[in-house]
């Protein structure tokens, strides 16, 4: 009877932890503080203690001054029955995030939180690895089983609410001492550290989130913009097909047509291929990246949004009456193929496919089985490969290979040596390499009557580990060269009519160009006559034989 009494009671209330709700919001605030916010906090001691004129009691400052925010942040959501739920959410997401961003150097901005939301299941599963899971039970798990035992005690509403306004009211006017006695430090720091604020956990991806979820679904759509409502092909005598290959997390700096040392492009160095050295991608994410390329803004004025709800150089295309094809490996178009016929890789038993991916020699057949079922006299294909996605990059590529050894066979990336590493990303950008040849194949084995031209360009770099950067996703204004610096090639069959093999060695090479040249480019090489068309960004415009009957844009 004594022992069913205990388990039943004086157990059960040993079991848990009773505190205030202040209590609660407050070591809530320390452990935000002192353990979610470590990068942050890691920033901020080498900003400062870089200074010439450091400052201890500056430095003291930063903490408390967080402290303080989180503290009014939490006391927002005190509620008495959201506040449970709500951090159990928050706690996960934000043990997630740092987790991210200690491993990976990730920034939960805006772009970043936008691939995150368009990232499919299996490409985040990717990231799943024993190191991520203790990481989890540690800082995520055990903290959640804590609050979950916390029986926190309201008191009457009215006394709940002087006590938390009195709460409030004190960290404000902390704040406001801690800002009048170092302002000129805080705005110095800021205005130097500007990626500083944006590794505040939960504010900046909670910040982000919203203005990505108002973006996406509580802004009305725009109405659809017609660009060029009269495109035209031009008139030729030959068939003509483009090929466009989009490729994923694929950086200049690793690509022996760049100058890197090893001979990462030795497949399709027989095809003579036109390479630019200096291109820039239009953001650091798939998200934002591809969709930018194929449309006409500029990475200046790039706005998802808008981009999503007017023509793109595909709509164009096939406005003009040229056959439109997307085939994607990858996890979607990114909403540009959606006007347009697009196939996605199935994931099957064949030796090209492993657990949830295909390799990207699985675009090959849908591709050889289009060039063999040619309906109308230009072809535009565009194939989205997966390139070099990672952390999993050992599984971008069979193991035939794995040319350069020893290699990275694991997800958590940032525990391989950076021979390890570099070597299995050397691995992913051979592979795709070879892959081009192989459609650089079929289209060269095409009759001679029909002019073949092809594109290879990525998406976006990646970061190896430099400076304990890893992945890609940094906001572009911080973002490292190896994020932003991309390959891209030409080449056009020795009988093209249109873009000759030789016109296309007349491309400067070394001339600055950006995904902002894409659209451009892309209607001199597919043949359009729109005046969407603007001459000074066009890479070929030396070769152009149609566009010289175009007006630019601004006339």
């Amino acid at each position: 009877m004594l022992v069913g009494q205990f388990f039943s009671s004086g157990f059960k209330k040993r079991f848990y932890i009773t505190c205030s709700a202040n209590t609660f919001i407050i070591a809530l605030a320390c452990y935000y503080c002192l353990i979610i916010n470590i990068p942050f906090m890691h920033g901020a001691f080498n900003a400062i203690t870089t200074l010439p004129s450091f400052s201890w009691l500056f430095l003291l400052s930063v903490p408390l001054l967080l402290l303080c925010l989180l503290i009014i942040f939490f006391s927002l959501l005190s509620s008495r029955w959201l506040l449970k739920p709500i951090n159990y959410i928050l706690l996960l997401s934000s043990c997630a995030a740092l987790y991210g961003t200690l491993n990976y150097g990730v920034v939960f901005d805006y772009s970043m939180i936008q691939n995150t939301f368009e990232t499919d299941g299996h490409e985040a599963a990717s990231y799943l690895n024993l190191q991520f899971i203790m990481f989890f039970c540690l800082f995520a798990l055990v903290p959640l089983l804590v609050l979950i035992k916390t029986n926190i005690r309201f008191s009457p509403l009215t006394k709940e609410l002087v006590s938390r306004s009195k709460l409030v009211l004190s960290c404000f006017a902390l704040i406001a001492v801690i800002v009048l006695s170092f302002y000129a430090d805080y705005a110095a720091t800021g205005r130097n550290n500007q990626l500083l604020k944006k590794e505040l956990i939960p504010f900046q991806y909670l910040s982000s989130g919203y203005k990505y979820i108002r973006d996406q679904w509580l802004v009305s759509d725009e109405p659809f913009q017609i660009l060029d409502p009269t495109p035209v092909l031009s008139a030729s005598q030959h068939t003509q097909v483009t090929v466009i290959v989009v490729g994923e997390t694929a950086r200049a700096e690793n690509f022996a047509y760049q100058g890197y040392t090893r001979d990462t492009n030795r497949f399709t160095r027989p095809f003579k291929v036109t390479y630019l050295n200096n291109v820039v991608s239009c953001g650091t994410a798939t998200a934002v990246s591809v969709p930018c390329m194929f449309s006409r803004q500029s990475q200046a004025e790039f706005s998802r949004n808008e981009a999503d709800n007017q023509q793109n150089i595909l709509d164009i295309a096939q406005s003009a009456g040229a056959d439109v094809l997307w085939i994607d490996n990858n996890s979607g178009c990114k909403n540009v193929c959606n006007r347009v016929t697009n196939i996605t890789i199935k994931v099957d038993n064949s030796a090209l496919c492993e657990q949830q991916h295909c390799y990207d020699e699985a675009l090959l057949a849908p591709l050889k089985r289009k060039l063999a079922n040619l309906s109308q006299a230009n072809t535009v294909i565009v194939l989205h490969m997966m390139g070099s996605h990672g952390p999993t990059y050992f599984q971008r590529y069979p193991d035939q290979f794995k040319q350069f050894t020893p290699t990275c066979d694991r997800s958590d990336i940032q525990n391989c040596s950076t021979e390890q590493l570099v070597n299995t990303y050397d691995n992913t950008i051979a592979y795709s390499d070879y892959v081009n040849s192989l459609m650089l194949t079929e289209l060269n084995n095409l009759p001679d009557n029909i002019d073949k031209t092809f594109v290879y360009i990525s998406d976006h770099g990646e970061s190896l580990g430099e400076n304990g950067a890893y992945l890609h996703g940094f906001p572009y204004s911080f973002a490292p060269s190896g994020q932003t610096h991309v390959p891209m090639y030409m080449w056009a069959a020795k009988g093209n009519q249109r873009i000759t093999e030789s016109c296309l060695k007349s491309v400067d090479q070394q001339q600055a160009a950006s995904h902002d040249n894409i659209f451009h480019t892309l209607i001199s090489l597919i043949g359009i006559k729109s005046k969407t068309y603007e001459l000074p960004l066009d890479l070929v415009s030396n070769c152009k034989t149609i566009n010289n009957k175009v007006k630019n844009n601004n006339e």
